[in-house]
């Protein structure tokens, strides 16, 4: 649905929870199991971590009674994404592994594509960049060759930041113009507030406060107005780093620019 790509959860989820009866009184199982999946996929972008594995739980359960390997193969792989996010690496990549040997086995390229990019996640929270950047070569490659530009828009920001943590700015700087880019074009909303944000750092790693600042408060704007949990929570911190009152300092900044 189009409301998610863009980041307008409130309007996708109305929408779902509409749509989530329908399907339940019609006995349409495969539909009930992707709205799930889908409501699950909001609850996580709001930072409600519990609700988002319950919901998930609740679609993989009906694709393995209905042998939908397809969205099973997604309802793993954001199940991973859950854990990931709760700082459990290892389930996690359980997870992404279980994902991974689905969507291979039934040919889901693009489902692959996105596998393979969490993977490398896990492996860049690890300090793993060697590794981490090999899944992600592989995830760009797929991405390019089936033209999936969501998928293309996210494996450059993540390589962005692997170069980042090497401390290469320049080649970092180049993936994140490109994957902004995508991201606008495609009006990936909440992709868009990511990299925004990871430009803003690669701004202040060059010295380049002024234009840190004002990167940084588009991510704001963005995050905000989309209910964005881990991008507010992100720039909340990056506030108290800088001194600042934490996103108190955003809407100041905001209000007065």
């Amino acid at each position: 649905m189009i409301q998610d790509l863009r980041g307008d959860y409130e309007t996708a989820l109305a929408y779902y929870q509409q749509a989530l009866p329908i399907d339940q009184e019609l006995g349409d199982k495969q539909g009930e199991g992707a709205i799930l999946a889908n409501i699950a996929t909001i609850a996580h972008a709001q930072g409600d971590y519990g609700t988002a594995l319950r919901y998930s739980e609740l679609s993989l359960k009906i694709c393995r009674d209905i042998g939908d390997k397809s969205q099973e193969g997604t309802t793993l792989n954001n199940i991973s994404q859950i854990y990931r996010a709760k700082g459990d690496y290892g389930t996690a990549l359980r997870y992404l592994e279980l994902s991974l040997k689905i969507r291979q086995d039934i040919g889901d390229k693009q489902g692959e594509g996105a596998t393979l990019n969490n993977i490398s996640q896990i492996y860049r929270a690890k300090g793993d960049y060697g590794t981490a950047l090999r899944y992600l070569e592989l995830s760009l490659k797929i991405c390019q060759d089936i033209g999936d530009k969501q998928g293309e828009g996210t494996a450059l920001n993540n390589i962005s930041q692997i170069y980042r943590a090497k401390g290469d700015y320049g080649t970092a700087f180049h993936y994140l113009e490109l994957s902004l880019k995508i991201r606008q074009d495609i009006g990936d909303t909440a992709g868009e507030c990511t990299t925004l944000f990871n430009i803003g750092h690669n701004h202040w790693q060059n010295d380049e406060q002024a234009q840190a600042l004002s990167t940084w408060l588009q991510a704001y704007r963005i995050a905000n107005r989309i209910g964005l949990a881990q991008a507010l929570q992100n720039l909340d911190q990056l506030a108290k780093a800088l001194g600042g009152e934490g996103l108190a300092l955003w809407e100041r900044l905001s209000l007065a620019d």
